[in-house]
């Protein structure tokens, strides 16, 4: 029994949050009420606002975000009270949760939760399953299919769980993966084989330490039943269905028991039982994501880049705002009569002819920050200087590859001779066509980058467009965030550029975007 109560426990730890409802079945009055008479957490948000009732998220804010899981229960309770997990309150969790993509699968490699919950986190927040991360979790979720008995596992290479298994089904399913796939059929064969005679669901049918149904696994797969377009009252065992056993062990107070009483534990697996009996599943809700331009920016202090980065941002001034709590600076607007502006960022505070200035695209618009309406694929610079900064000579390169399914001069000189350069693709021309790659191909091409002007440059890059090159583009062994070259006067250098796709990568069709090598300063 020990070893059970340790692995829900685990499960519980690990991915808290969720989401709607409609025709509720049960006392769903009471164990409501029993609900509302504890501490928030997002698993009573999901069940709150499954039962039509209204979810106070502002616990939210104060959280503690560590690890994967944290930022996906949030997004799956924000998502299922309206929020905007992008912008909620100033903080872009759909981009700190993607932090966590690594290696084609998000969070720890060795565990398969937090790529489920990363799936269902993420069509939640309005990302479309074609989205390289959904996609690749997707995907890792299933190579890790237990080819046995068609269940999952909670980590990678552990046996079947009934939880793990639910909870994939409706990860996948929201992924794209169609309900007649083998792999979902031989996942709902699972569930059907691990029904006990009450009708009810154990957390591992297998377990020597016990099978006895529970509330947890049983609103579980109720939920994906649902999730299937299925009658759970349908899936009967000796007279008994899933629904009849889960009610039989709600108590008088409200909440669902599996022996433990009123515990921690009563509390979340009451939150799944609201959910499962109003004929919800995951995700409980999805957010109507306002439309919001994704951007690439970057923050130059006068010590240095403070900050770069991507994320979902109106305007150049909201920009700061919401990137600030996770790049760990503060700042200071000052409302003008002229409208906000940005005083200070971190130290650098605006004094005389010194101060924050901002480009988008290495132009600086004539227009405040605020007032600057940003596109989708721009690049943002926030910079500490002179009022007469201008962000010096870019060239830009034309990025295009058509990827299959699985199975030039760029010459912009700069407005003077002293900081004017070129950049030319092996061949002639500013086109860098990869051509057609499939997953798994690693391309290069050689650029040549020369120096026409008299001072020395120091030159970086920044990439726009589809996120194949954003993710998977390196120049010089390097990602393009990371690369810079010192060019004497009349120096020039040849940069391999490279683009290795991952096996994994399933979004295919013709990917295009720019590829731009900007002076960050002279020498």
């Amino acid at each position: 029994m020990g070893k059970k109560l340790l692995s829900i426990s685990l499960v519980l730890l690990l991915i808290s949050t969720f989401l709607p409802f409609s025709s509720a079945q049960g006392d769903i009055n009471s164990a409501i009420a029993y609900l509302e008479t504890k501490s928030p957490n997002p698993w009573i948000t999901m069940a709150l606002v499954a039962a039509g009732k209204t979810a106070d998220v502002d616990y939210l804010k104060s959280a503690a975000y560590t690890k994967t899981t944290d930022y996906e229960a949030a997004i799956l309770a924000l998502a299922a009270a309206g929020k905007n997990p992008g912008t909620f309150p100033d903080t872009d969790f759909v981009a700190a949760l993607k932090t966590f993509h690594t290696d084609g699968q998000i969070g720890y490699a060795t565990i398969l939760n937090d790529d489920i919950f990363g799936v269902l986190a993420l069509i939640a927040a309005g990302e479309p399953a074609s989205d390289t991360v959904v996609q690749d979790a997707k995907n890792f979720i299933l190579s890790n299919q237990n080819s046995g008995d068609g269940g999952w596992s909670f980590a990678v290479g552990g046996g079947s769980d009934t939880n793990m298994t639910a909870m994939a089904i409706m990860a996948l399913l929201e992924a794209g993966v169609s309900k007649t796939d083998s792999h979902i059929t031989n996942a709902v064969n699972y569930l059907k084989s691990a029904q006990n005679n009450d009708g009810g669901f154990s957390y591992d049918p297998q377990s020597p330490y016990g099978t006895s149904s529970d509330a947890s696994s049983d609103a579980w797969v109720i939920s994906v039943i649902y999730k299937l377009g299925e009658n759970p009252a349908n899936w009967t065992k000796s007279g008994n269905n899933p629904i009849s056993h889960l009610l039989s062990l709600q108590v008088q107070q409200g909440y669902f028991d599996d022996g433990f009483g009123d515990s921690q534990f009563a509390a979340i697996s009451t939150s799944y039982a609201v959910i499962a009996l109003s004929g919800k599943y995951y995700p409980v809700g999805v957010s109507s994501v306002p439309s919001v331009p994704n951007v690439d920016y970057k923050i130059e202090g006068s010590a240095g880049v403070l900050c770069e980065g991507r994320v979902n941002a109106p305007d150049p001034l909201e920009l700061v705002k919401l990137i600030a709590p996770s790049c760990g600076f503060t700042y200071y607007i000052q409302e003008t009569s002229y409208g906000p502006y940005l005083n200070r960022i971190g130290n650098d505070v605006a004094t005389g002819t010194t101060g924050w200035l901002y480009a988008v695209d290495f132009v600086t618009p004539n227009v405040g920050a605020a007032d600057y309406d940003l596109q989708n694929s721009d690049y943002v610079i926030w910079h500490f200087g002179d009022f007469d900064w201008q962000p010096a000579g870019a060239a830009e390169l034309n990025l295009n590859v058509n990827i299959l399914p699985i199975e030039g001069s760029a010459g912009l000189p700069g407005e003077n001779d002293s900081v004017s350069f070129s950049v030319n693709v092996s061949g002639g021309g500013n086109n860098l066509s990869f051509g057609d790659a499939a997953p798994g191909a690693v391309m290069s091409q050689t650029v040549t980058i020369a120096n026409l002007g008299t001072n020395g440059l120091y030159i970086e890059s920044v990439v726009n467009g589809d996120e194949v090159f954003k993710n998977y583009l390196n120049i010089d062994n390097v990602s393009w965030r990371d690369f810079g070259a010192t060019l004497q006067s009349g120096g020039s250098k040849n940069a391999e550029v490279k683009l290795a796709i991952p096996s994994s990568y399933s979004n295919p069709g013709t990917k295009s975007g720019k590829l731009i090598f900007w002076v960050k300063s002279e020498q």
